[in-house]
């Protein structure tokens, strides 16, 4: 009954699946990653990631990774509009950008991220820690602790924010 519950959602929802999911059923696995009742404790990193759409700071919104019902939260959530990812879990492995937004739910590639298009036949600029990124996918972006992921689209560019990680 749940499982047509689910797809009668997913037919009929305005969401993307895995928001509708997450909110229906207190967090499904998504992309191996789970969803449990405290945070982790094995893995505990921070990183933060800022999007820019032509010159205006998108904000990363708050409680990304934890379903309404607040029964749990994925290992990879937000708490605050700030931006700041938080990875928190009960197993050592590589966490990646690309998890992140699958979690979240927008599409994430070299032309969108979430509400940040690239121009048209262009691509988002993307940068690391101040570094551009060149690599193939921006889905395999590491997120490690206290690197700062910025991706925007331009012109106009905006100039990134400092992160401030005497917060967290």
């Amino acid at each position: 009954m749940q499982l047509l519950l689910l797809l009668l959602v997913l037919l009929v929802a305005p969401q993307p699946p895995r928001v509708v999911a997450q909110s229906l059923f207190g967090g499904l696995p998504i992309d191996g990653i789970h969803c449990d009742r405290a945070e982790g404790s094995v893995e505990h990193i921070h990183t933060q990631l800022q999007l820019f759409n032509r010159g205006h700071q998108v904000p990363v919104p708050a409680q990304i990774g934890i379903p309404q019902s607040g029964t749990c939260l994925y290992w990879l959530h937000t708490h605050n509009e700030d931006g700041f990812i938080h990875i928190e879990s009960p197993v050592k492995r590589p966490f990646t950008l690309g998890e992140f937004f699958d979690i979240w739910g927008p599409n994430l590639s070299w032309t969108e991220a979430g509400a940040v298009t690239a121009p048209h036949g262009g691509r988002l600029s993307i940068w690391v820690n101040g570094t551009p990124w060149h690599g193939h996918d921006p889905r395999d972006i590491a997120l490690r602790d206290h690197e700062t992921i910025v991706i925007q689209s331009g012109p106009p560019f905006a100039k990134p924010v400092h992160a401030d990680w005497s917060r967290l």
